[in-house]
């Protein structure tokens, strides 16, 4: 398969593989583009293995509708036409899906969304949201420069989530995330920070009940819902300035000047008003 980096970004990334193998995942996305798959027709952005035609030609069915949602939620069309590939074997999506993990069910890389065989079987149900969770993503950092400083992960998750309706946030209701911002746990909203996984997900504290003890996919979830339920919140606030946020960090402004600009305040006093109306 032909890359869709150039061959001088390809030897640099081999050159550094030693000594960062997350490195070694984006090579590897970079030989295994889903443009080199099969396209449902010759002008669709829909790009599948043979073993999931089926499942893409449903995804093609779905795309309209959820490029529709994310260019109304974003406020403007995406800078690229997004590339949608469609995988019926966990080893190739691996490789394509920038992460090396066949677990993950679907990745945002590149102006590329990659989908896992996973949405196409058991969670089937998950299909639409997560292709609309995704290409949130993709238009997102389809219009920031590649050397943009990137905006923290709560924001740009939880506008994902909010869009998508709650995809990455399943089976974690408001009201529990709520519950859990009484008790205390209260995902770390600052002016940066980058989960690099979900184990890396911060929140600002871990008393009462032994917070500890739940599972990486229970605090991913929280931290999905309370950054949703955050974003959704400054947009009910302010909706111009909220798409004055988004334009300004789409155009690569970094996120506490496009923060205090959009919204006349800084980030720790509309998030403590914010947590003042749940009680955290």
């Amino acid at each position: 398969m032909r890359p869709f980096f150039s061959l001088t970004s390809l030897v640099i990334v081999t050159l550094a593989l030693g000594a960062a193998p997350r490195l070694w995942n984006f090579a590897l996305a970079a030989l295994n583009d889903p443009k080199w798959l099969p396209a449902l027709a010759a002008d669709s952005p829909v790009h599948f293995e043979p073993a999931a035609e089926g499942c893409a030609t449903i995804v093609g069915l779905m795309l309209p509708e959820a490029i529709r949602s994310v260019e109304n939620a974003h406020g403007r069309p995406f800078a690229r036409a997004p590339i949608v590939g469609v995988y019926g074997s966990y080893d190739n999506y691996a490789k394509a899906n920038g992460t090396g993990d066949p677990r993950i069910a679907a990745v945002a890389l590149s102006g590329r969304v990659v989908l896992s065989p996973t949405l196409c079987g058991a969670e089937s149900a998950r299909l639409a949201p997560v292709l609309t969770h995704e290409l949130s993503h993709a238009h997102f950092f389809g219009w920031r420069g590649l050397w943009a400083e990137r905006p923290p992960s709560w924001f740009v998750e939880g506008l994902a989530v909010m869009i998508s309706g709650g995809a990455g946030a399943e089976e974690m209701s408001e009201e529990e995330a709520r519950a859990r911002i009484r008790d205390g746990h209260v995902l770390v909203m600052s002016e940066q920070g980058v989960w690099r996984d979900f184990s890396s997900i911060a929140f600002a504290e871990e008393r009462g009940d032994n917070f500890a003890r739940f599972d990486l996919v229970y605090r991913q979830r929280l931290a999905f819902r309370q950054a949703a339920m955050f974003v959704a919140w400054l947009k009910a606030q302010d909706q111009a300035g909220f798409a004055e946020l988004l334009r300004g960090l789409e155009e690569g402004k970094g996120f506490a000047s496009a923060f205090a600009a959009a919204f006349r305040a800084d980030l720790p006093t509309l998030s403590r008003n914010y947590l003042a109306t749940i009680g955290g």
